[in-house]
């Protein structure tokens, strides 16, 4: 009789623990996540910086606003510093030598730990991260809000500008285009009903009512659904443009079928607004199956036998 209740015991904690293990795989996930700190707050990244080690904090925000006030040993550095000049079109992602002298003239090495801002909700933070995820280097984080989150914690800022020794970098993996797009993914994925083309531009530059500088043609990728990057922060009077909960954020996609069973491409104007979607997908929401289109509307734009929409927009 004790062996049949021991036996019977032992059945139930192990279907117990299968039914954690369905149950449970998008929390563990999450966790996973939290772990990573992927993202972290203001007053996390002072604690940080404080410690000292091996922490390169970069400011992603044009020159005139980093000499106006920064945050406290943070390096100013602009997209054209990991942008590409060998395409026609502007903006695609810097190749791979240029960023390793790029990461060695800052200062950074491969055990560097990044902390990434900048002052337009994390976009031009994201598109960094998603860079240098791509290239391999493993130890970064966004500070979450930016600059904005960080004065809004009460924390201070200098006018100093930060001492750099350069150092050596050399990026130790292949390239993973896991989370990258080209114009003949976005080509295949118009009829592809598990691929989904998400428009996280403005609505009025999604319905052809607004060029932006740089594009060549109004409108969109055909089949493409809308939703504006900036549903995932806290914008407005009083905000400080940090992200929205994960629980908000779920809501926010799944609103929109935007389902971690699809293929999700999302796109801007020149991919930055794009890689701080593709950063919530991925780093908060954990979808497997996203790709950042690196050239964007311009790149569409610019190719005028593709096909564009226009007017109303899902």
């Amino acid at each position: 009789m004790k062996k049949i209740s021991l036996l019977l015991l032992a059945t139930a904690v192990i279907l117990m623990a299968v039914g954690c293990s369905n149950s449970d795989v998008a929390s563990e996930k999450q966790l996973q996540k939290e772990e990573t700190k992927v993202l972290i707050s203001a007053v996390d990244a002072k604690k940080m910086i404080d410690e000292g080690g091996k922490i390169t904090v970069l400011d992603i925000r044009e020159t005139p606003d980093y000499m106006s006030e920064h945050i406290p040993s943070s390096i100013n550095i602009w997209r054209s510093d990991y942008g590409s000049t060998n395409y026609e079109i502007a903006g695609m992602r810097a190749e791979k030598e240029k960023m390793e002298a790029l990461l060695g003239s800052l200062g950074i090495d491969n055990d560097t730990m990044i902390l990434l801002y900048d002052n337009k909700g994390g976009i031009d933070g994201a598109r960094l991260f998603w860079l240098l995820e791509m290239y391999g280097h493993e130890k970064m984080a966004l500070i979450d809000g930016g600059i904005q989150g960080w004065k809004a914690s009460g924390l201070d800022t200098t006018t100093e500008k930060t001492k750099i020794t350069p150092a050596e970098y050399k990026f130790k993996v292949d390239i993973d285009e896991s989370k990258l797009a080209t114009l003949e993914d976005v080509m295949a994925a118009i009829d592809d009903p598990n691929v989904i083309i998400l428009d996280v531009r403005s609505l009025e530059e999604a319905t052809g009512e607004r060029l932006m500088p740089g594009a060549f043609r109004k409108g969109r990728i055909p089949t493409s659904i809308h939703l504006e990057y900036k549903e995932a922060i806290n914008t407005g009077e009083g905000q400080d443009t940090t992200f929205k909960t994960v629980e908000e954020l779920k809501a926010i996609y799944e609103a929109k079928g935007i389902t971690t069973d699809k293929t999700i491409i999302p796109y801007c104007q020149s991919a930055v607004r794009s890689a701080h979607t593709t950063f919530v997908l991925t780093e908060l929401l954990g979808y497997e199956n996203v790709k950042n289109y690196d050239g964007s509307w311009v790149e569409w734009s610019y190719n005028k036998e593709l096909p564009i929409e226009t007017g109303e927009i899902k």
